[in-house]
């Protein structure tokens, strides 16, 4: 997988966000993908395939599962306080890697669908 791909992705998704510090979150992305072992070559065939998806699933559906988590903060200040702090940046990531995840599990569920739907 070209991970540089996913980087630029994470941070153009991120690019309405400015109090994000995207650069610090791509680097520390980078650390958390450089840890995981748990994405094959498959995997990173369907990651590739949704950074070029023209409908934006990936994308959309991260920006969907932040602004959920954003909800949370009180105010416009806690959620720009938030996004700064090292606890955001690490949020942020992990609800990334999590709809990575399960868009990835998806795809392989609709794969094994149309395999055994036409028995």
């Amino acid at each position: 997988m070209n991970t540089d791909d996913l980087l630029d992705a994470f941070g153009e998704m991120l690019a309405d966000y400015t109090e994000f510090p995207v650069i610090e979150a791509k680097k520390l992305l980078k650390q958390n993908l450089a840890k995981r072992k748990d994405f094959d070559t498959q995997d990173e065939a369907i990651i590739e395939a949704l950074i070029k998806d023209k409908d934006k699933l990936l994308e959309k559906s991260f920006i969907e599962e932040v602004e959920d988590y954003l909800k949370k903060q009180e105010t416009d200040e806690e959620r720009s306080d938030f996004l700064r702090s090292k606890e955001g940046q690490d949020k942020i990531i992990e609800i990334f890697l999590s709809v990575l995840e399960k868009l990835v599990d998806y795809y392989y569920q609709v794969l094994l669908n149309k395999q055994f739907g036409g028995l």
